[in-house]
C-alpha cells in the first residue's frame, strides 16, 4: 500500500458541503469524495490517502482515508470543461479547519515529516515511504486525543445514528480500526505475522507471495466498549489468517481467540 497526499485550497475552490459530508460519514460511517490525482498512472485501489488545507488560515490534515477507484477522467473541479485524472477516497476521518482542530503545519515540520513537501500545488502526489509511518503515527495520535466531532475509531452510543451497510456503527469503526496501518503496524511489531489462532504463517507457506501478509482481529466484543474506550493496538488486535478469522465472526456474538483455538486444535489433534 502506498500514500498519497491530496490537497484542497479554499481559495480556489468553496467546499460548499464540507459540514454535509462530515455529518454523512458520522451518519452513515463513510462519506466518497472525487479528487483529482497527479499520480493516477501509479495510484492503486486499496492506497492510503490524506487531504491537505492549504491557503490562508488554519493548514494542515484534515482527512485520512483510502482510495476506492482507479483512476478516471472527469472534469476539472473549475468547472471548465477540461479533462482530468481523479480518483473516489473513500473518507474514515475529515475535519472543518473553521470548527474543529487539525492537524498542522507545525506538527508536520517535525522529526521525519519535514522531508516531505505538504504546499504542494497539485494534488494527489505520492508521500515518501520514510514519511508514511511517522504520519500515521502522528495522526493516529492526533485523533485519539484531540476533541473532534467525530472520531473514526471511539465507540458510540449515538441511537441516532443509522446502521450501516455492514452492520452496527461500532462494528464498522472496529473494522476501520483493524485497517488502520499504524494500529496494524503496532499489533504486527508486538505479535508477529502467525496466526494467533492456527500460527500459520504465509512467508513460511508461501514464499515471498505471503511477505507481511496478515488479518488483524478486534479482540474486544462491542458490547463492553463504553463511551470512555480508548484504543490500544497492542491490548485490542491480535494477528489471525483469513480462515481463523471467518471463523471467530461465524456468530452475531464473536468467539474468542480462545474458543476458536480449542475448536482448531481438538479438530486437528489427529490429523
Amino acid at each position: 500500500m502506498n500514500t498519497f497526499l491530496f490537497a484542497w485550497n479554499p481559495e480556489k475552490w468553496n467546499w460548499t458541503t464540507l459540514e454535509e459530508n462530515i455529518e454523512e460519514l458520522q451518519q452513515t460511517g463513510r462519506v466518497t469524495q472525487m479528487w483529482s490525482c497527479a499520480s493516477h498512472k501509479s495510484i492503486k485501489v486499496g492506497d492510503r490517502a490524506f487531504l491537505i488545507k492549504l491557503g490562508k488560515g488554519n493548514r494542515g490534515i484534515i482527512g485520512a482515508g483510502f482510495v476506492a477507484t482507479q483512476p478516471f477522467l472527469a472534469k476539472h473541479w473549475s468547472g471548465s470543461e477540461k479533462m482530468v485524472p481523479r480518483i473516489n477516497i473513500d473518507f474514515e476521518a475529515l475535519l472543518n479547519p473553521n470548527e474543529e482542530p487539525i492537524l498542522s503545519m507545525d506538527l508536520l515540520k517535525q522529526g521525519k515529516l519535514i522531508n516531505q513537501h505538504w504546499s504542494t500545488q497539485s494534488s494527489g502526489i505520492s508521500i515518501k515511504k520514510e514519511v508514511t509511518d511517522e504520519l500515521e503515527s502522528v495522526w493516529f495520535d492526533f485523533l485519539t486525543t484531540q476533541k473532534i466531532r467525530f472520531n473514526p475509531f471511539a465507540s458510540s452510543n449515538d441511537e441516532n445514528q443509522k446502521t450501516y451497510t455492514e452492520g452496527t456503527p461500532n462494528q464498522v469503526r472496529l473494522t476501520k480500526y483493524e485497517r488502520n496501518p499504524y494500529a496494524r503496524a503496532k499489533c504486527i511489531e508486538h505479535f508477529g505475522l502467525s496466526c494467533a489462532v492456527c500460527e500459520l504463517n504465509f512467508e513460511n507457506a508461501y514464499g515471498t507471495i505471503g511477505k507481511d501478509f496478515i488479518h488483524v482481529h478486534h479482540i474486544r466484543q462491542i458490547s463492553d466498549i463504553g463511551k470512555s474506550y480508548q484504543v490500544n493496538p497492542i491490548k485490542d488486535l491480535i494477528p489471525v489468517c483469513p480462515n481463523c478469522h471467518s471463523m471467530i465472526h461465524k456468530r452475531k456474538n464473536p468467539y474468542s481467540i480462545n474458543e476458536i483455538k480449542e475448536m482448531y486444535t481438538k479438530n486437528n489433534s489427529s490429523h
